[in-house]
């Protein structure tokens, strides 16, 4: 019976002990810095994962270096727990979602409604190479789409960390951000 109860007491502190009350974020230990963190928030916190919520986020960067053609994106995404859950990569209506790889031209593709050319520097085209200088700017709110029922139960809340590796195009690591966050 003692051990029943000391393993409920564990789960609870441990349960809340991973709950975080703000956006963390920073490079990976020993990962090279090629920009800096000049503003990053997002509203509201905990984000709220649902059909029409919306999400504000406002990012500003310096980009310190070039961003070469063939760069890509690869992202780890882990549920944390008392055991944590990697989030595969699932392809959901031809989208992949979790924890993929992405090719850098095809991501500023499909965000260059958003991002271009409101939030590069002027001269940049929405194109790479991703020359160095001040990315980000005005606060950007999305409003969330019909999310399917899968989605949503697997991303149900609780709290993540994010490993975004930013690759070469022979898969070499320039560097490696890492992001926890918080879903409700």
């Amino acid at each position: 019976m003692k051990s029943i109860i000391f393993l409920a007491v564990l789960a609870v502190v441990s349960g809340r002990h991973l709950k975080i009350d703000e956006l963390e974020y920073g490079y990976c230990e020993g990962a090279h810095e090629p920009l800096t963190f000049d503003d990053i928030s997002i509203a509201p916190f905990p984000i709220v994962v649902a059909d029409g919520a919306e999400i504000t986020i406002h990012i500003l960067v310096t980009l310190l270096e070039d961003v070469p053609v063939g760069a890509k994106v690869k992202l780890e995404i882990v549920k944390e727990g008392i055991i944590n859950l990697p989030i595969p990569c699932i392809a959901i209506d031809g989208i992949n979602i979790g924890s993929c790889e992405y090719d850098g031209q095809s991501l500023l593709d499909s965000f260059a409604d958003f991002l271009c050319p409101n939030y590069f520097p002027e001269g940049q085209e929405c194109t790479l190479p991703v020359h160095p200088g001040q990315y980000g700017g005005e606060p950007l709110t999305l409003t969330l789409p019909d999310i399917p029922e899968l989605i949503v139960d697997l991303l149900a809340s609780g709290t993540y960390r994010i490993r975004l590796y930013a690759l070469l195009a022979d898969d070499t690591e320039e560097t490696c951000i890492q992001v926890r966050v918080e879903l409700a």
